[in-house]
């Protein structure tokens, strides 16, 4: 995996600057220390096999595919195969220059890439390689092209260092670049590719024995095997986002029947999201909230809604009652799909209860509220309430803020709004609005997210 986008690339901070020297001092004192044996027999062999290693890992870095990871991207691609399958036929040295040469020569001839992305790319692969033979060779496991003892415990350790330092260095470099949280961004770059990764690691001790076993041939055996591990990733990629692709557009389809609300299902969904990640939820966890904010309003789709996200006076009490079987219906929708019962639908499903237990479907106080669902309370609060209204202009940040705080144990989860109010990534997400704010009085924060637009009028 290799770092590739974003402001990586455009806004060169001085940490990220210092920490692509750091990478590539570390990456220079691992060629310095690493061994270099050949063995005087074999030397004809030795050479045949790193010619064709360099041109096998060429091969698989250059078909890689993109992975978006906040605001850049980062490249997956199966060459992490050859790379280690060289650390079981080679000393250190070697296995680091096979790497290092297949990587530079895709970064400079196929992706083309600035010189300070092509260091880091390059040097982060050293390292990665350097450390998982290294732990190779601590386990007891021996490298070479004259014998092949087959080590679980040394091929294991290996794997599990190379993809540790791979994925921990470009989460760095996306966490520096990108301004964004080195857990978030480690989450979804593993939540991307490295299952995957584990998978299909066995595949390069089987490499490593074929070549031993056959050589050339050996190598065009696992041709169709690791063809077959790019494209189960290029199907998952693909999948996942056909799926962010379809949320986005039901939510859209839902707001086109009130401009007023506008992008606020997306918004929402990075706020909480945002949100979800300051409060150290896990990364599956975080995505489960990202796409139950999405969907939080998806039951106003339903045709006896339309009347009253058109209407422009109070809502009555048929008419509130009927506005608060929204999250009830939201919910049911929701859980036609089986990938979203559960958690998603029990976050859509309560996402207007309210801490003190007074707010609907079920009355639900507390930690008895799904977390999930607190945290949507609080990002659709914030997103209504900075969105202009045809009865009012957005409210000044330092209002919400105020309305906040002075509902945190009533409506809010006072944990979360001490986050939301302390986040200035939050900060950020909320007051990027294209139009003006103001302070002056609006009804209280409960009208405006329990009645509906109509009833914030009273």
């Amino acid at each position: 995996m290799s770092f590739t986008g974003g402001r990586f690339s455009i806004n060169m901070t001085v940490a990220v600057r210092f920490y692509v020297v750091g990478v590539s001092a570390i990456a220079v004192a691992c060629l310095a220390l690493a061994g270099w044996s050949v063995p005087i027999a074999g030397v004809a062999a030795h050479w045949n096999a790193m010619a064709a290693f360099i041109v096998l890992g060429f091969l698989s870095e250059a078909f890689y595919l993109r992975l978006r990871v906040g605001q850049g991207e980062t490249n997956a691609s199966v060459a992490f195969i050859p790379f280690l399958a060289s650390i079981l036929l080679f000393d250190t040295g070697w296995a680091i220059l096979i790497a290092a040469l297949a990587e530079l020569a895709v970064e400079y001839a196929v992706r083309k890439k600035p010189a300070i992305r092509i260091v880091f790319n390059v040097s982060q692969v050293v390292v990665a390689v350097a450390l998982a033979s290294w732990a190779f060779h601590a386990i007891g496991g021996q490298s070479g092209l004259s014998s092949y003892r087959f080590n679980p415990a040394a091929i294991a350790a290996a794997v599990l260092v190379y993809f540790l330092v791979n994925s921990t260095a470009v989460s760095v470099a996306v966490a520096l670049g990108d301004q964004v949280a080195f857990r978030k961004a480690w989450s979804r770059i593993g939540g991307a590719s490295l299952f995957y990764d584990f998978v299909s690691s066995p595949l390069a001790a089987l490499l490593a024995f074929l070549y031993f076993k056959w050589q050339l041939p050996g190598i065009l055996l696992l041709v169709v095997p690791i063809w077959f591990v790019r494209h189960s990733y290029q199907v998952n990629i693909q999948l996942e986002q056909v799926n962010r692709d379809l949320l986005e557009l039901m939510a859209k389809t839902i707001e086109a029947r009130d401009p007023y609300t506008s992008g606020h299902s997306l918004r929402v969904a990075q706020i909480a999201e945002q949100i979800a990640n300051e409060c150290g939820v896990g990364g599956r966890a975080v995505e489960q909230i990202r796409t139950a904010a999405l969907l939080h309003d998806v039951g106003k789709i339903h045709e006896d809604f339309a009347p009253l996200l058109h209407k422009n006076a109070k809502l009555d009490a048929t008419e509130t009652a009927l506005m608060q079987t929204h999250p009830s219906r939201s919910a049911e929708l929701v859980s036609t799909i089986s990938a979203y019962r559960g958690p998603i639908e029990a976050a859509v499903r309560h996402h207007h209860e309210r801490y003190d237990g007074s707010g609907y479907p079920l009355g639900l106080s507390g930690s008895s509220i799904p977390l999930s669902a607190r945290i949507i309370m609080v990002a659709d609060t914030m997103d209504s309430m900075t969105t202009n209204r045809p009865y009012r202009v957005a409210m000044s940040y330092a209002r919400v803020i105020s309305e906040l705080e002075s509902c945190a144990g009533a409506q809010f989860d006072p944990a979360l709004v001490e986050i939301a109010v302390k986040s200035k990534s939050i900060r950020a997400l909320v007051t990027s609005r294209p139009f003006p704010q103001t302070d002056r009085a609006f009804p209280r924060l409960e009208v405006l997210t329990s009645m509906g637009r109509a009833a914030a009028r009273a």
